[in-house]
């Protein structure tokens, strides 16, 4: 593992901060700090693993705000978290032993497809619908396969997880925002353990990543319980968009 010199791990921070305020509103704040964390040098599975220090820092002062501000459901969000922890175990298992490149195809069609329904939508996520039916076991499916996902690969996991709490389980987009948060943060923890007990986090950086995560999330969080749906939408539509180019680029260069 090499070792980041301290100007490298101050500038990793500060992509934290942006990355966490930003994954706070909408998700995708892996699309900043993994990419960071390669160009520092770290190899593919300490980047993942040290991404993941520096995200539960986040997640678990996002979760913090908006259940303060009373808009997450915790009956639905327990199932999901539960699951979700489940899930992040089994996929960063995986990942330590597989090329994460072969799901960003699959990414980019579900992370263009998401864009749409809510581009044509102006009023997606702006009034929770009916309860779903069954919910608790609809709201457990949602955790365990994003989970999984967020341990085998990760970016874009907090919005896929909105989406589906919108779209699966009729809650409004600030809630289902908060939830994410929720259930990201148990998906963070089990993959925190399962890449720590790998060898593949490096701490220094992760650790000062964590402490600047969790003050961006802190602003995130507070812009979006402000702001309300309409700016979480602006949000959510355009990291949605920015990570497909992304992944599509990626593709193209290997």
């Amino acid at each position: 593992m090499p070792h980041l010199d301290l100007w490298v791990i101050a500038v990793l921070g500060a992509v934290a901060y942006v990355a966490a305020t930003v994954d706070a509103i909408a998700g995708g704040g892996g699309l900043l700090n993994v990419p960071a964390l390669l160009l520092a040098g770290l190899p593919v599975q300490v980047a993942l693993g040290t991404n993941k220090l520096a995200g539960i820092a986040g997640t678990a002062t996002a979760t913090a705000t908006f259940a303060a501000a009373g808009t997450i459901r915790w009956q639905l969000v327990a199932s999901a978290s539960i699951a979700a922890l489940a899930g992040s175990v089994l996929g960063t298992h995986t990942v330590l032993h597989t090329d994460p490149r072969l799901v960003r195809g699959i990414v980019v069609v579900l992370l263009v497809l998401v864009s749409l329904v809510v581009a044509v939508n102006p009023r997606f996520g702006q009034k929770a619908g009916a309860p779903a039916a069954r919910s608790v076991w609809r709201s457990g499916a949602i955790g365990l396969g994003l989970g999984f996902y967020d341990g085998f690969f990760g970016p874009g996991a907090g919005l896929f997880m909105a989406f589906a709490f919108v779209t699966m389980l009729g809650v409004d987009l600030l809630g289902a925002t908060g939830m994410a948060k929720a259930a990201n943060f148990a998906s963070n923890l089990g993959s925190v353990v399962t890449f720590a007990l790998g060898g593949a986090i490096d701490y220094r950086a992760g650790i000062v990543m964590g402490v600047c995560a969790a003050a961006g999330a802190f602003t995130g969080s507070r812009l979006a319980i402000v702001r309300g749906a309409p700016f979480i939408r602006y949000v959510f539509l355009s990291i949605a968009l920015l990570l497909a180019a992304s992944l599509i680029w990626q593709a193209l260069r290997h």
